[in-house]
């Protein structure tokens, strides 16, 4: 079971991560500084893409000294929904840095974006003690049911610590596919913690629930704080609300 900082993953019960996003370094700070200070946010997300990459190591150096929180550094790129166009190349090199600096303990690895680093970059966040989050995105619509589950199942077999998956649902038809993709790759792999959610209004639910069919997580914003996808629920009502087995 993943442990992150004393803080266990478990879809029996679901943490709840709150993004950073900001686009100036003066900005960053007031951010950290609410989510640390935030009860509900249980694990931080540092999204360096809407920030000048010169000021990736500062804002990564800013946010370590703000929380001891639990922290997620996530360089989110064009081709997964992201603020930056950058090669497959000049990515891998952002986040070797990142993680030779310290203080990173997920690694958001693009699944597909990465090219032919992705399996250097789990053993560098490895190696630096930090865990190797696979994600993909998808936010033109939901993929077929099976192609979910096997992604999901593709990314733990290659060795995720975290699997991760977003899509953007049309129909609440979509929005149950993907929990129904969580709850199979959940039971074939259930070693390896998944997060899952369907976005915009329509998914909303999903973040609400999705502990009960496998995802160990779920986003949410705290006050102040900019939401860095469509449907993310305030982390307060989330804890209100959110799935925990036994409850």
């Amino acid at each position: 079971m993943l442990t992150l900082r004393g803080l266990t993953f478990d879809a029996a019960a679901p943490r709840i991560i709150v993004p950073l996003f900001a686009r100036s370094l003066g900005a960053l700070r007031p951010l950290a500084a609410a989510a640390d200070a935030d009860p509900a946010a249980e694990v931080v997300e540092l999204r360096l893409d809407p920030l000048p990459e010169v000021d990736f190591s500062a804002a990564l150096a800013l946010v370590r000294s703000l929380t001891d929180k639990p922290l997620i550094v996530t360089i989110r790129t064009k081709a997964e929904g992201g603020e930056l166009a950058l090669m497959p190349d000049t990515y891998a090199a952002h986040c070797r840095a990142l993680l030779a600096q310290g203080g990173v303990d997920a690694l958001d690895i693009e699944w597909k974006a990465c090219g032919p680093h992705r399996d250097a970059l789990r053993n560098a966040a490895r190696a630096a003690g930090a865990a190797a989050l696979y994600s993909e995105h998808h936010f033109d619509g939901t993929p077929a049911t099976n192609a979910m589950a096997d992604t999901l199942v593709g990314m733990a077999d290659a060795g995720a610590d975290i699997a991760k998956l977003a899509v953007m649902p049309h129909t609440a038809a979509d929005a149950a596919r993907l929990l129904e993709a969580t709850a199979r790759a959940h039971a074939a792999r259930p070693g390896v913690p998944l997060i899952t959610m369907s976005m915009g209004a329509i998914g909303a639910v999903t973040r609400f629930c999705g502990g009960a069919f496998g995802s160990a997580a779920t986003f949410g914003v705290t006050s102040g704080t900019t939401a860095s996808a469509p449907g993310q629920p305030s982390a307060e009502v989330l804890k209100e609300k959110l799935f925990v087995s036994g409850q």
